[in-house]
């Protein structure tokens, strides 16, 4: 319910992380099941809250995590830790797929790109992560191998923004 009602809000704020990152799992964790892929949270206690759009913010955490769910073998592990690191709320969404491939690696942010099947995705997943974190001043970094595959996003603690103009 949390995770649904965020789009009623669109005023940047404080944004609570692990009140975020628990609603996307929840709600994911019928599909995991589903697949036989076990997720587990791990959230640092006393986190503290990043600034920005939480609706965009949780639109980070589900597209990362449901691609992680979709990446994991059939009895797999899909990892989402939080934690604090250099003034930044750093969150971690880790899976035990096959790994994204070198020779496609660089293009996984681009619009339009998927390794999906027809029909499974739209290749605007990892467009749309990417497009949020930079506008909340934040990274994302990905690390690949075999096993373990990791998508990183560092967000600023302080970093307050002017507010977006509309059109």
């Amino acid at each position: 319910k949390g995770f649904t009602h965020m789009d009623r809000d669109t005023s940047e704020g404080p944004v609570d992380i692990p009140a975020g990152l628990k609603d996307t799992v929840a709600l994911l964790a019928g599909k995991a099941r589903s697949k036989t892929v076990a997720v587990t949270l791990d959230v640092a206690p006393a986190l503290p809250q990043t600034h920005g759009l939480s609706a965009e913010i949780n639109q980070v955490w589900m597209n990362l995590i449901d691609n992680a769910i979709d990446a994991a073998p059939a009895n797999g592990h899909v990892t989402v830790a939080a934690g604090q690191d250099d003034g930044c709320v750093v969150v971690r969404v880790t899976d035990d797929g096959k790994g994204i491939p070198s020779d496609i690696k660089g293009r996984i942010f681009d619009p339009f790109f998927t390794t999906k099947a027809v029909g499974e995705g739209t290749g605007l997943g990892l467009d749309i992560v990417r497009r949020i974190v930079d506008w909340h001043k934040g990274r994302i970094e990905v690390a690949s191998k075999p096993g373990h595959t990791e998508f990183k996003v560092s967000l600023p603690v302080d970093a307050q923004r002017e507010t977006r103009g509309k059109s």
